[in-house]
């Protein structure tokens, strides 16, 4: 199993537009062969979280080349501002 959580920040004023972006992507994402959980968190300041679980590596390299991902990859560039990515540590 791999989990893991992506904060992303937006661009000043780009929030609407990101959130607009993201919601195709977390719905595409949940329909995925090998997807356990893909959820999004918000806060009004225009930083997102999508918190992610697949069952392999194999599911997340997959997902990775889905037309949804790399469409919003496309798109973040000028919505984006930073993209941190937080492994789950385990404890």
């Amino acid at each position: 199993m791999i989990e893991f959580s992506v904060v992303i920040y937006s661009q000043p004023n780009q929030q609407d537009a990101l959130l607009d972006a993201l919601v195709p992507l977390v719905k595409s994402s949940r329909e995925e062969v090998g997807a356990v959980m893909y959820d999004l968190h918000a806060c009004e300041e225009g930083v997102f979280v999508i918190t992610e679980k697949w069952h392999s590596q194999d599911a997340l390299d997959a997902h990775e080349a889905t037309e949804h991902f790399v469409g919003f990859q496309e798109k973040a560039g000028e919505l984006v501002e930073k993209v941190l990515r937080l492994p789950l540590v385990s404890v």
